[in-house]
């Protein structure tokens, strides 16, 4: 009968480990999501990856002239702002006619993001800068790079190839200077 208890005491504790490991609460910078709301300037966010949830347990990487354009084309019972919020904190999938990149998330990229924390994952694959900004390390695969991306970006970092040197630049969205007011 003590076994049995025992037993029982440690499935619970397991089950309650797991549950508390998996990383949830998403929530993209409110200051940003207007950003993009308001954004008239395509440049303003060109090349920057936004990442959302598809079909298929797939992920979404899409720039923000594509997200408006979906809206444009759906039939969401929503307007534009609340749609970005939905969408960019992971609460909706996106579904999509248009051509977007949808990959799945590495497996040991996941396995590394749900065992560590923000600071401990971001220093295995970036180099900091020191003034809160980080290059990605090199050698990864692209799949590698979009979920490591990825995980960021549900952290509040955004990620940008640079030309020149081909490396990827990462910053927290709270280093953009907001002018955005919110609604």
């Amino acid at each position: 009968m003590k076994n049995y208890k025992l037993l029982i005491a440690l499935c619970c504790s397991i089950f309650a480990l797991i549950s508390c490991n998996k990383k949830q609460n998403i929530s993209i910078d409110n200051n940003l999501i207007l950003l993009i709301s308001n954004d008239v300037r395509p440049s303003l966010f060109s090349g920057v990856p936004f990442y959302c949830q598809g079909e298929g347990g797939k992920v979404i990487r899409i720039e923000s002239q594509d997200l408006r354009i979906i809206y444009n084309e759906g039939t969401f019972e929503m307007d534009y702002l609340s749609f970005l919020r939905k969408v960019l904190n992971q609460q909706i999938k996106l579904q999509s006619n248009r051509s977007v990149y949808t990959f799945n998330i590495d497996k040991d990229v996941d396995k590394e993001y749900q065992s560590k924390n923000l600071a401990d994952f971001m220093h295995l694959y970036c180099k900091s800068y020191g003034t809160g900004e980080y290059v990605l390390k090199k050698g990864f695969t692209e799949n590698q790079r979009n979920s490591i991306f990825y995980f960021l970006f549900i952290n509040n970092y955004l990620s940008v190839l640079d030309d020149y040197s081909g490396s990827f630049n990462i910053f927290s969205v709270s280093k953009l200077r907001y002018h955005a007011v919110d609604k």
